[in-house]
């Protein structure tokens, strides 16, 4: 199904905890983070993968785990975006250039566009 692009960290449960979820994450998803480790989904794979957001579908790129590489890590992309995704929610995906898979506190997935999102983000000084 999915390849890890780097083994799972030895110390996967401290690295969970850094997380500081103030959401409830799901066992299913704590587990998916213990079995995988940063996935890649680029053209060149046989499969597209795509998700379905009211009726469009959006290449999945990056789904998000724990690396030295900013752009996949999900502690540096979480704190990155901390004031411009909602609060609460984890990004977990990246998808459509530049938009998020976000985690809500209830489980639900939320598509976090970036045109939409940071029409008005100022990256020297905020929103």
């Amino acid at each position: 199904m999915f390849t890890s692009k780097y083994s799972v960290p030895k110390d996967i449960d401290k690295c969970i905890t850094k997380l500081n979820l103030n959401t409830k994450i799901n066992h299913a998803d704590i587990e998916f983070l213990k079995q995988y480790n940063v996935i890649i989904l680029d053209d060149e794979a046989e499969i597209d993968y795509c998700i379905n957001c009211d009726g469009e579908a959006l290449p999945l790129e990056v789904i998000f785990g724990f690396s030295k590489e900013d752009t996949e890590d999900l502690l540096a992309i979480n704190d990155s975006y901390l004031d411009r995704i909602p609060e609460n929610y984890l990004a977990i995906a990246s998808l459509n250039y530049g938009d998020l898979l976000c985690l809500s506190p209830k489980g639900k997935i939320y598509h976090w566009g970036h045109e939409v999102n940071d029409l008005y983000f100022d990256m020297k000084g905020g929103i």
